[in-house]
C-alpha cells in the first residue's frame, strides 16, 4: 500500500486512496469466501461435508445454514480463534 498517495493537502486524493483500499479489501474478502466455498464443494464430493476437519464430529445444521462453507464445528473453531489470539 506504499504506492497510495494521500496528497499534500487534506482531501487531495484521499477519497481515491480510501476507495482503492476499500476495493482491495473487498476483493480479498470475496476471494477468500469463494475459496472456502470451493473447499466445501470438494468436501461434499468426498462425502465429508458437514464433518469438522479437526475433530471429525458433525457440524450442526444450524451452523451450516448460517455458514454453508463451515469446515469446523463451533468448539474447534473457537479453539483455533483463541489459539490465534494468544500468538
Amino acid at each position: 500500500m506504499s504506492n497510495l498517495n494521500f496528497g499534500k493537502r487534506i482531501g487531495d486524493g484521499t477519497t481515491y486512496a480510501v476507495e482503492r483500499m476499500t476495493g482491495a479489501y473487498q476483493a480479498r474478502t470475496l476471494y477468500e469466501t469463494v475459496k472456502e466455498i470451493d473447499q466445501a464443494l470438494a468436501r461434499l464430493d468426498a462425502g465429508a461435508y458437514g464433518l469438522c476437519e479437526v475433530c471429525g464430529g458433525p457440524i450442526p445444521g444450524e451452523r451450516l445454514r448460517a455458514i454453508p462453507w463451515a469446515a469446523l464445528c463451533v468448539p474447534c473453531s473457537g479453539s483455533l480463534v483463541r489459539a490465534g489470539a494468544r500468538r
